[in-house]
């Protein structure tokens, strides 16, 4: 969905950050409730006051990195003593950076890579374009071990354990849970409801859950963590099937209904949503050595 090209880029745009700034949201809220219901069930580990202190720390140091790589960057580029597309690798040593500096302080590495790429960009100026296919390149990587990691370790236990309840839970979570908050929330917009439908359905695409399922499993052990690591392991196999089996058919089938119903490239203006300049989410170079 993300890169098929018959959807128009402002909403694989939409999708695409949509689910990075999830990622990054959502963090604080499970780490106090994973800290809540370890005090709640007497498990070894620190309550939710000191979950809250490690995400205050994880803010100031995802600041200090972020911010000050990308003024380190944007003097280096300006003098000339880093190459154009030194950005790309840059941000992924910020972001290692910043993750490392809060685990080794008892801060949380997850909130400070978060904040530390919203820093770089805040303070790093120019939006290079070598930045975005090394980053994109290096993410999609990253995520196709930890998703052959999740494959192999995780959906075994799970399918030994799977009730009626976890199977209802999981489409529940794929459709009203996930798409009547994006449905409200959308609804003061000028998007038409073929729009607010595809943009609710293709949201989830795991790779967040699997790291939350990890950390529930390192904040309360096993077997207390067991149920919920299943849950979550079911719903994540479920959306991998649903949203890939219906990501080409009904990306074709909103194209042509919005060239059909404003007569008009698919790619014409949508309301509601800026124009953002086309281009492919990985550009390789045209240059062969």
């Amino acid at each position: 969905m993300l890169a098929n090209p018959v959807v128009p880029a402002r909403i694989r745009r939409v999708i695409n950050v949509e689910s990075g700034l999830n990622d990054g949201i959502a963090t604080p809220f499970v780490s106090v409730a994973l800290a809540g219901a370890a005090t709640a069930g007497s498990v070894a580990g620190h309550g939710p006051a000191a979950a809250v202190a490690e995400l205050a720390l994880g803010i100031l140091l995802g600041v200090a990195v972020g911010g000050a790589g990308g003024l380190l960057v944007n003097a280096a580029r300006r003098r000339g003593w880093a190459a154009e597309g030194f950005s790309g690798p840059a941000v992924l040593g910020l972001a290692v950076c910043a993750y490392a500096s809060a685990v080794a302080l008892h801060g949380n590495g997850f909130i400070a890579a978060f904040v530390g790429g919203l820093a770089f960009g805040t303070t790093g100026g120019r939006r290079g374009e070598p930045l975005i296919p090394f980053v994109e390149e290096t993410g999609a990587l990253v995520s196709l071990l930890v998703w052959l990691a999740f494959g192999a370790v995780a959906v075994a236990p799970a399918v030994q354990v799977l009730n009626w309840q976890i199977v209802l839970y999981a489409v529940l979570s794929l459709t009203v849970i996930r798409m009547a908050p994006v449905a409200a929330v959308l609804a003061g917009t000028q998007l038409d409801r073929a729009t607010i439908t595809l943009v609710a359905w293709f949201g989830p695409r795991g790779l967040a859950s699997v790291v939350f399922c990890l950390l529930a499993l390192e904040e309360l052990g096993s077997p207390t963590a067991d149920h919920a690591a299943a849950v979550i392991t079911i719903t994540v196999v479920l959306s991998v099937v649903a949203h890939g089996a219906t990501a080409d058919p009904l990306a074709t089938r909103y194209a042509r209904l919005l060239a059909r119903q404003a007569d008009r490239p698919a790619e014409a203006e949508i309301p509601g949503i800026p124009g953002i300049p086309e281009r492919r989410l990985i550009r390789r170079s045209a240059r062969r050595g």
